[in-house]
């Protein structure tokens, strides 16, 4: 998955967050969120909510609560997936720790962290808008140059998700010059340009396989596009089509054929 790369960086920064200087009892605090982090870090998702779910419902400081809400999200967001309900199900409960995160007055660095994976949730239920929004507003609050760039060129895939190609174009060239050298930059480069969907529905080890994937898709009305890969393995799509929306009815009606199906970009 491609957001995991934010992802990591995002749980790097995340010791920056919780290591401040207080008072005892908050430093006993946030020596539990320094645990609690750190067993997020260990894919310990089990000890991370519970030192989470701990501090969330004692007396600490608002910020600490704030702080033990993204860590509860964080560990929601990451933990192993049964199946794919389960993990919408996951994300609506790290919307709402972000969301009560943010609430709760974080301080100006953890907000950057939180909007930026509210943005990451948001994306993945589709709600291209509202990512937008939070991975702006994030952008304007992370300082590390490598969360910059990733937050940049994701507001960017937003704005092609959106149909706003020339938007995104200009997102991508912001990208390349302002990170130029960057995995960032060579991913915009590679995106710009774009002003349709395919919905990729499989890669074929097996020539046949492939002309009667073909044959199958053409007798339901439909033009593919096949091509070969990199790997010189064939790859069969659907498109371009305009917008998200139409891209997706078409992954749906395929759906029980294809199940593992993308869309592209």
């Amino acid at each position: 998955m491609e957001f995991r790369k934010l992802v990591l960086s995002l749980m790097l920064a995340a010791g920056l967050v919780f290591s401040v200087v207080g008072c005892a009892s908050d430093q006993v605090t946030r020596k539990r969120l320094e645990d609690g982090k750190l067993a997020l870090e260990q894919n310990q998702f089990d000890k991370a909510l519970s030192v989470s779910d701990a501090i969330i419902n004692s007396d600490a400081e608002r910020g600490d609560v704030a702080a033990a809400h993204y860590l509860h999200g964080r560990a929601i967001e990451q933990r192993v997936k049964a199946d794919p309900a389960a993990a919408q199900n996951d994300l609506s409960v790290a919307r709402t720790d972000y969301n009560r995160a943010l609430q709760l007055g974080p301080t100006k660095k953890l907000e950057g962290y939180i909007r930026a994976s509210l943005a990451n949730v948001d994306y993945f239920q589709d709600m291209y808008p509202d990512a937008l929004g939070q991975w702006s507003a994030a952008y304007e609050l992370l300082v590390e140059p490598d969360l910059k760039a990733w937050t940049l060129y994701r507001m960017g895939l937003c704005q092609q998700r959106m149909g706003r190609f020339a938007d995104a174009d200009r997102t991508f060239l912001q990208v390349q010059s302002r990170f130029a050298g960057s995995e960032q930059a060579t991913r915009a480069h590679d995106r710009q340009g774009v002003n349709g969907f395919f919905v990729q529905l499989a890669t074929f080890n097996n020539s046949k396989d492939a002309d009667a994937a073909v044959a199958e898709v053409k007798q339901q009305g439909f033009t593919p596009v096949r091509s070969t890969d990199a790997r010189g393995l064939a790859t069969l799509r659907i498109g371009p089509v305009r917008t998200y929306m139409e891209a997706m009815q078409i992954k749906q009606r395929f759906a029980a054929k294809y199940p593992y199906a993308i869309i592209l970009p």
